[in-house]
């Protein structure tokens, strides 16, 4: 990804870009290249695309890189795509949490090895509302009560209560883990190098467009 505050500056870092590429033979694909647009006005970030350097590049309000980017800088639709990757890893490995040769602290490894982290690609930088975290709840909910199975109870099996799974996991679930990762990564980024770009955009000294009442946007 090239990012730029202006089209000029776009321009003239793809030049670079195509400069330093070609001389190892490499071309940029303009077929597979697209061109996205950040404002805080919706009717700016409405673009059919833009041409850099005589190439013309569709211009697109999203695209999928270790996520979905959108040019309204939300989250709302890439949490649920990451929900049903982690579902379809799980039902591909169906056969492993219903082997009854497999403890069910195993099981748990399986969940937050191979299942979790499909889900949460990138979830440090995710602003979660009240919907989001419980949509993550549901499906986390949902594997935990396959892993730990009915309970008999008066004469018949019923499905364990939320209660139940949060005592059996002590406390610990998708959405603690996601804020822990969070503290985690601001921690990295406070003992960043005060030059590197991240700590810049953190701490707002790179391009700080400060609005009418002086706060950024």
């Amino acid at each position: 990804m090239v990012i730029a505050r202006s089209l000029p500056s776009l321009e003239a870092m793809c030049a670079e870009i195509s400069r330093e590429a070609g001389r190892v033979g490499l071309v940029i694909n303009p077929d597979k290249t697209k061109y996205m647009r950040f404002s805080a006005s919706p009717f700016r970030r409405l673009v059919k695309g833009a041409t850099i350097n005589g190439v013309t590049y569709e211009g697109v309000v999203k695209f999928i890189y270790l996520g979905i980017f959108s040019n309204d800088n939300r989250v709302e639709k890439e949490i649920p795509r990451r929900i049903l990757a982690g579902s379809r890893t799980y039902f591909a490995a169906i056969s492993l949490f219903r082997s009854r040769l497999l403890t069910r602290a195993t099981k748990i490894v399986l969940y937050k090895t191979l299942i979790r982290p499909v889900v949460l690609c990138g979830a440090e930088a995710w602003t979660l509302t009240k919907k989001e975290e419980q949509g993550l709840l549901i499906f986390e909910r949902k594997i935990f009560r396959r892993i730990y199975g009915a309970k008999y109870e008066n004469g018949e099996w019923k499905s364990r209560t939320n209660r139940e799974l949060e005592e059996m996991n002590k406390g610990e679930n998708i959405v603690k883990w996601i804020k822990e990762q969070m503290i985690s990564w601001l921690g990295h980024l406070e003992r960043m190098e005060e030059d590197r770009m991240l700590k810049k955009i953190w701490k707002g000294r790179e391009g700080e467009d400060p609005g009418k009442d002086g706060k950024r946007k």
